[in-house]
Formats: structure tokens, sequence, C-alpha cells
């Protein structure tokens, strides 16, 4: 049994720390993306932001932090779009909703993990949580999905 576990241990290690590794090498490359934007996407990651204030919620901290990560994400995806001039925000928004309702963004998630927490003053906790891209895809919706004619490009 010993023999067995040391084993696993030598075996696996260099596996898990090597995806230790590259995790840390690609968020040092979209940290600075990652506050500004609220999310980012590196060659095997995708990154949440989300934040919470410690006395709204002191019990489920983690939870409303990452309800306001895909929140942000989706005004990530609303902002890629290319609003026609003669709608209103309001208009925008009720069709990206509606859009979102039959395409959501993720068809499912899996293994989302708190990669940092960072405490603020005033008492603002920010999260960035992570998942990787080979398990899991991001359906960003794009003008011509919507029904419009891209006249950004």
């Amino acid at each position: 049994m010993k023999l067995m576990m040391i084993f696993s241990f030598v075996f696996f290690s260099p596996q898990s720390f090597g995806l230790e590794k590259q995790l840390i090498e690609e968020y040092k490359k979209i940290r600075s993306t990652i506050e500004d934007k609220k999310f980012a996407m590196s060659d095997n990651y995708y990154f949440l932001f989300g934040s919470v204030t410690v006395e709204d919620y002191e019990d489920d901290i983690e939870f409303i932090a990452e309800a306001n990560a895909y929140e942000n994400l989706d005004v990530y995806a609303f902002n890629l779009i290319c609003w026609p001039d003669y709608l209103d925000t309001e208009t925008k928004v009720k069709i990206f909703y509606r859009y979102l309702e039959v395409n959501p963004l993720f068809d499912f998630n899996k293994n989302i993990t708190v990669l940092k927490k960072e405490k603020k003053p005033n008492d603002l906790i920010n999260i960035t949580y992570v998942f990787d891209r080979e398990n899991n895809f991001i359906n960003f919706p794009n003008t011509e999905q919507l029904g419009f004619i891209n006249s950004c490009q």
C-alpha cells in the first residue's frame, strides 16, 4: 500500500505541478486585463472576476461573487456585439437576454475553481475564478447571430 502511494505521488505530482505552473504563467499574462474587463482568456484557461462586499453577504461570499463574475461575463459578451445605432440600450438588453435564453454562453461548465481571493478596503472581496478551455466552451454571440448586419468591421 505504501509503495503504491509513493508511486502515485512520484508519477502524478510532476504532472499536477506542471499544470499549476502553466496556470500561473498564463494568469501572469492576463492579470492586468482581468480587473479591467472582468474576463480574460488565455491559451488554456478562462478567467472570471467577481466582487462582493462582506457586510452584505457574510455567509455566501463565494456564491455571490461567482454570480457577479457570471454577470461580468454577460457584460463582456454584450460589449463584443456590434449593435446598430438605432437601438436603445433597453432594447439591446432585451434582445441579448432573449438570445441567451435560447443560446446560453455555457452549455455546461465544470471545474470552476477559485484562483485568487483578495480583500480590498471597504470590505470588498475580489475573487478570480478559473476553468480550463479543454472541457469548457463559451458561446459568445455575435452581431450576425442576433440577426443584424455587422457594420463595425
